[in-house]
């Protein structure tokens, strides 16, 4: 008997030695999330030492932020967000959404709420769902955020979790959304042709109109410059001086001269009222890859100054009254569109 009992008080006090040596050592215990904690002293961390709290800190004493896979801050995978209307309305409750959410996933969003009160058992309300699905309109929206002592609205063009970033906003607040429908336009496809011109023999390479909308003319792989009447669809004139493909053509803003570049880098000046040439440029070593008229109200209306560009790099300047060219300008190292 009295040897169990000196072995029961023997194992009793080994118990007793291992709890003050846990004690002394001290140990970590999660203890919940930080997110969402009623107590705002609860740092997430339980340590046995009754009277030590601990934080994680950087080197520098700055406060310790996890990063993710890219060397962003890492955040919590939901926030809280209370949407609102352009009129100030909340719509729904706080909702707990990732932060990775976007605009499409938003917009999906405030439609399954807007058409939550929608019955799928009745035919009629069916009926409804489909044609608000087919109507399904897009929404922007904006975060107020403040900046300098004043609040602004943001727009998130991307994901929440990028905007929380760019504007350091944070995770422990609910989050205001306001979101407003976009504008759609529809334009209808074109379904039929309205007109034909025959005419050239290759490709097409440039069209541009006259000014007053009256006339076409039409460059193209053939070697010509065509000028049409778009009231009988019929061509005018037909233009062949150019040796080589005609790149570009453009029209004076007066309407009284018509300019057309090709391949070889001539540039032909032509009277459109009569379809014949006026002069014709050794512009550029390249083919003339663009030709642009000098504005109207710059030169009291005069419409003599134009600006040719080329595969060689140049941008030159001429004077069609005078045929001559007025500067060069260098500095592009590849062609100039």
């Amino acid at each position: 008997m009295s040897t169990s009992i000196s072995t029961n008080s023997t194992n009793q006090q080994q118990q007793k030695q291992q709890q003050n040596t846990n004690k002394q050592s001290g140990g970590i215990a999660w203890a919940g999330s930080l997110v969402g904690s009623q107590n705002p002293v609860n740092l997430g961390y339980r340590y046995s030492h009754a009277h030590k709290r601990y934080k994680r800190t950087n080197a520098d004493g700055t406060p310790y932020n996890e990063e993710d896979e890219d060397g962003n801050e890492k955040l919590p995978e939901n926030i809280v967000v209370q949407f609102s209307n352009r009129e100030g309305e909340e719509v729904g409750n706080h909702m707990d959404i990732p932060t990775n959410s976007n605009v499409d996933a938003m917009s999906a969003l405030i439609h399954s709420i807007l058409d939550d009160d929608v019955d799928d058992d009745d035919d009629d309300d069916i009926n409804k769902k489909k044609k608000k699905k087919s109507n399904y309109n897009p929404y922007s929206f904006y975060a107020k955020i403040e900046r300098n002592g004043v609040i602004d609205d943001v727009e998130i063009t991307s994901t929440l979790a990028n905007l929380i970033r760019d504007h350091k906003i944070s995770t422990e607040q609910v989050l205001g959304l306001t979101f407003q429908p976009l504008a759609i336009f529809r334009v209808r496809p074109v379904t039929r042709c309205t007109d034909t011109m025959p005419g050239h023999t290759e490709a097409i390479l440039h069209v541009s109109y006259s000014p007053d909308g009256r006339h076409l003319a039409s460059g193209g792989g053939d070697t010509t410059v065509r000028f049409w009447d778009i009231n009988t669809n019929l061509p005018r004139y037909t233009g062949k001086v150019h040796k080589n493909h005609v790149l570009c053509t453009a029209w004076s803003p007066d309407g009284k001269r018509f300019a057309s570049g090709d391949k070889n880098g001539l540039l032909v000046l032509w009277d459109p009222t009569k379809g014949t040439p006026s002069c014709n440029l050794r512009a550029h070593h390249k083919y003339i890859t663009n030709i642009a008229w000098e504005p109207m109200h710059k030169n009291q209306g005069a419409c003599e100054r134009l600006v040719t560009a080329s595969k060689d790099a140049l941008c030159k300047i001429w004077n069609v009254r005078t045929r001559q060219c007025l500067a060069t300008l260098a500095g592009h190292l590849d062609c100039v569109e």
